[in-house]
């Protein structure tokens, strides 16, 4: 009887690892017998000078990951702002901010100088993408990009974008692209930009001989602050502030206009109260966030938008200024405590 399940044992994991071995070397060459991979390898080769035998090296090593097709169809910034401020605006957060925010002070300092972009803002960036680079990422971006490019998903040309800019960067920068980590859209290091961002935003703030954005928290910091100043950051200008409707004026929002943009002086129309201290030239966006007991309503200035140039998701850009201001307030008490 023992006899008999050793062997069985043996010829179970015997078929597992021929079936496992026989996935990895069919994964390591789907991509490479596609018709729209060999596409891009020809133009990449055409257009910017790639080596045509690297590329199909390249892409041959390529594993399949349905998860990350399947990641990218679900974004976190579908759910709600209730469970989003709960993940991200959490006292943990906060506290690492500040820390991290009296450990990069003058750095910080200096970006806020050179850039306009508050250093709370700059440090509540690094909090949600991240949390400070302790969650960077586990998939090679070469990898995830593939995966996304290659496939029936709608972002699919965005995606195959993002990867002619990852060539392009591992190349520029001499990087291996393999050993490229980041999220499972191909977003890297602490401020998880995406390659096109990379190439176009990044800055050397540290001085360094490459600019890095995984390991070189000066660098990070100087390019998140270059990123908002490139998309018209407006310094000394506010952000978001909840907004007071006059009873019977919630038919503002319908079902399909979720955010509308409105000149200031026409906010008392919609029984909006606090609309006074704002330019009249000034422009708010009307937001609704949905909280844990009832609707939240804020007026969202240009800067807001500006965040959203990041993460175009209204919670998002939420979390990062609502992350900043408790960040900011904590240090403030705990210096003059």
């Amino acid at each position: 009887m023992i006899a008999m399940l050793k062997r069985f044992f043996i010829s179970f994991y015997v078929g597992l690892f021929a079936l496992l071995w026989s996935y990895n070397a069919c994964a390591d060459s789907y991509f490479i017998k596609r018709a729209d991979t060999q596409a891009f390898i020809h133009q990449m080769v055409k257009k910017y000078h790639f080596k045509k035998s690297e590329l199909v090296a390249l892409f041959s090593a390529v594993k399949v990951r349905p998860k990350v097709v399947e990641r990218v169809k679900s974004p976190f910034e579908k759910q709600s702002w209730a469970t989003y401020q709960m993940v991200f605006i959490s006292e943990s957060r906060i506290r690492q901010g500040v820390e991290f925010w009296n450990k990069y002070r003058d750095v910080l300092a200096r970006a806020e100088k050179i850039y306009g972009v508050p250093a709370s803002i700059i440090v509540a960036t690094i909090g949600v993408e991240t949390k400070y680079g302790k969650y960077k990422g586990e998939y090679p971006v070469i990898d995830a990009l593939t995966n996304l490019a290659f496939s029936d998903s709608r972002r699919a040309p965005f995606f195959r974008s993002e990867l002619r800019e990852f060539l392009l960067l591992t190349r520029e920068q001499h990087l291996d692209p393999f050993k490229v980590l980041g999220s499972y859209a191909g977003a890297i290091g602490q401020p998880q930009f995406m390659p096109s961002s990379y190439r176009h935003y990044a800055v050397n703030f540290s001085g360094n001989k490459n600019i890095d954005l995984s390991h070189n928290e000066v660098d990070v910091i100087g390019s998140i602050a270059n990123y908002y100043q490139k998309h018209g950051w407006q310094k000394n200008q506010p952000i978001a502030v909840p907004a007071s409707f006059a009873r019977g004026q919630f038919n503002l929002f319908s079902s399909r206009n979720k955010q509308i943009v409105i000149p200031p002086a026409e906010l008392i129309k919609y029984g909006l109260s606090n609309y006074s201290t704002l330019s009249k030239k000034q422009k708010v966006n009307l937001i609704e966030l949905q909280g844990y007991y009832s609707n939240e309503y804020w007026l969202g200035f240009h800067n807001f938008g500006v965040i959203k140039r990041y993460n175009p998701s209204n919670v998002y850009a939420m979390a990062v200024y609502q992350l900043s201001y408790y960040i900011e307030t904590l240090r403030e008490r705990l210096n003059h405590g």
